[in-house]
């Protein structure tokens, strides 16, 4: 019986997290083939910010992929973090016994955009590589300088090469400078692979997104197969910081902020906290409710409430403290006998008073056990207390802070106690409830 309950909470959840943000400009479609294509970009003029993010949608292939502007630059990913994901291709050199057999140096250009110098590395695999990559530099503050980086990898038996290493056995790897926005792949050999042929026959060279790439031994061989590998490339708005921009016009829309990408020139947008969507559209931001979206991982113990742009935590009655993990949380207010003992347990302590005294105490001990068949009933005590009641005026009766929570503390078995006759005595067995608030208002 819990598991149609289940699938309908895990559906609930899934719908509530599942909120519909705007992508594109209104009018425009947001896809081709399986990428999304959210503003600035866009497949048609109108549709995109400029010239810079236009999409062409080549209908050719099924599914349908897209390529930036009328470039042979086909990508798999658009996100707003201002990144853009697609495959590049892999130059190789490789050989046979009569010698070479295939070889290729691949290039790239890009006109604002840049490769990203933080989501990607250059590698060369091979046993007999030397690999090289030449640029160009439009970093912010270069002068558009050639740039030169270099990765040798030798080798030359297959025992020496180690899996999950790229440190020159078989494997180089190095960082590549910010603001690369065009650059074209060399490989080379230096002994045409002899005596290696066996289990590296080709050298390799490529630019590929770091946390994608794990060397094996196998590559040595293995990447003949394999023509492109994925690699991050950089983009953002025209060729002027946030401060300048914002001198002239708002550069971000409603909710959002700018901030300065970290690889490039121009700027970026970002949703503020508590919202969600497209920064770059009119009123693309929208309020996320952080207490029921199942990607959001609020803070509250008990009770979270939701509020434009953040959230706010509560306890439930009969609890006190911020209801914040890490923090306060929410703790169950003391139990009004313990609280009926530690207000005895402060008064003057005498003759008269001892016999109550002992026996508050003895009932606050039997509520605090551990084992709740050993604690008596609400019934029980209450019986107690009105014994006790009748011998003694007790300063904690005048309290009126003690009503909500002696409200909370009783509840529903207030109501089936009271009017109960007692056993031996022709008069009606009072509420405990009526009892202890009129009690709670200066007592009789």
């Amino acid at each position: 019986m819990l598991f149609p309950f289940t699938l309908v909470a895990a559906l609930l959840a899934a719908t509530l997290s599942a909120q519909e943000f705007p992508i594109a400009k209104p009018g425009c479609q947001d896809r081709c083939g399986n990428v999304t294509i959210p503003f600035p970009f866009g497949l048609t003029d109108d549709c995109c910010y400029d010239a810079e993010f236009l999409i062409t949608c080549n209908h050719t292939f099924s599914p349908p992929k897209p390529f930036l502007s009328d470039s042979n630059i086909d990508f798999t990913e658009i996100t707003l973090e201002g990144k853009l994901h697609l495959e590049q291709y892999i130059a190789k050199d490789c050989y046979d016994a009569s010698g070479p057999t295939d070889s290729n140096t691949p290039s790239l250009t890009l006109s604002n955009f840049s490769i990203s110098d933080a989501d990607n590395i250059f590698v060369s695999i091979g046993c007999d590589t030397v690999a090289s990559l030449y640029g160009n530099l439009e970093a912010a503050g270069s002068d558009g300088s050639e740039y030169e980086v270099g990765c040798t990898s030798l080798c030359n038996r297959l025992e020496y090469v180690p899996n999950d290493t790229c440190s020159g056995i078989g494997c180089c790897q190095t960082s590549l400078a910010k603001g690369v926005n065009y650059f074209y792949l060399t490989v080379t050999s230096q002994k045409n692979h002899s005596g290696i042929l066996d289990f590296s026959p080709c050298s390799y060279a490529f630019i590929i997104e770091e946390k994608k790439f794990n060397f094996s031994r196998s590559d040595l061989w293995e990447l003949q197969k394999i023509d492109s590998l994925p690699m991050v490339v950089d983009w953002s708005i025209g060729n002027n910081s946030c401060a300048e921009v914002k001198a002239n016009t708002s550069a971000c829309q409603g909710n959002s902020t700018c901030h300065d990408p970290h690889n490039g020139n121009g700027y970026l947008c970002r949703c503020l906290d508590g919202y969600r969507g497209n920064p770059y559209l009119s009123d693309g931001c929208l309020d996320i409710d952080e207490c029921t979206d199942a990607t959001v991982n609020h803070n509250c113990t008990h009770i979270c409430t939701n509020t434009v742009g953040n959230y706010t935590c509560s306890c439930p009655k009969g609890y006190h403290g911020d209801g914040r993990k890490n923090s306060e949380g929410c703790n169950r207010r003391r139990s009004l006998v313990i609280q009926i003992a530690v207000g005895i347990g402060g008064c003057m302590v005498n003759q008269d008073n001892m016999r109550q005294v002992e026996e508050v105490a003895n009932i606050a001990r039997k509520c605090i056990k551990i084992r709740g068949e050993e604690r008596p009933s609400m019934k029980e005590v209450a019986m107690e207390l009105e014994g006790l009641r009748t011998s003694v005026k007790y300063p904690w009766t005048n309290d009126e802070s003690n009503v909500e929570e002696t409200e909370y503390l009783l509840g529903k078995s207030m109501e089936i106690v009271g009017f109960e006759k007692m056993a031996g005595t022709s008069a009606g067995y009072q509420s405990l409830q009526n009892y202890l608030m009129q009690s709670l208002g200066g007592g009789r």
